[in-house]
């Protein structure tokens, strides 16, 4: 009896995975018409236009360019680049030459600092890569005449540097909100657009 629902488990769960789509995902596209650039999640159109696949599941919508919404004289403006292997690129639109900072997708500790720290509820977001190995307590039990290793990792502080990038969510008035957090201070709401032609 214990075999057949075994059986009858197995061919269930085949039957699951083989139904699934293989690609449940959105795809970027990075069109230029004209000398503009825009990230959209439809195909290229029109005549005269470059095309480029940007094929990043996950956080594609914090791809493109994002400019502050405010009229003051500290406006900014950043580009995000999906570098492939769950990675981005943050170029600053003041200085395009920089060489620019590697993000990746935010973890739920980050993510639940951002919200805990602007008492808004932020949903996901990119953040600093550090590019550091996550660190491990290593131990050994005898159990008897053997050794057993155990490891546990270690939890790493979250400061405000490791926090610079982008993040959305629902604003205290219940709206949708995209916020840029350069690591110290008050993040700036941004609002997604065209990137500027040099």
């Amino acid at each position: 009896m214990g075999s057949s629902w075994c059986k009858a488990f197995c061919a269930l769960l085949l039957l699951l995975i083989a139904s699934t789509p293989l690609s449940a995902r959105a795809d970027i596209y990075k069109c230029t018409k004209g000398g503009a650039i825009t990230y959209q999640d439809t195909p290229c159109e029109g005549a005269n236009v470059q095309a480029t696949h940007v094929d990043e599941p996950g956080s594609g919508h914090f791809v493109g360019c994002f400019a502050s919404d405010t009229d003051n004289r500290f406006n900014l403006s950043v580009e995000i680049r999906a570098n492939g292997a769950g990675t981005y690129q943050m170029i600053d639109e003041h200085n395009p030459l920089a060489a620019g900072v590697t993000l990746r997708a935010a973890t739920n500790e980050e993510l639940q600092a951002v919200s805990n720290g602007l008492h808004v509820q932020i949903t996901e977001g990119l953040s600093r890569d550090t590019g550091q190995p996550a660190t491990l307590n290593v131990y050994s039990v005898r159990t008897g005449y053997r050794y057993v290793v155990h490891s546990t990792p270690v939890a790493t502080a979250i400061s405000p540097g490791s926090l610079y990038g982008i993040y959305s969510g629902i604003g205290s008035e219940g709206k949708s909100i995209t916020l840029l957090y350069r690591g110290g201070g008050v993040p700036q709401t941004v609002i997604k657009g065209a990137c500027p032609t040099y």
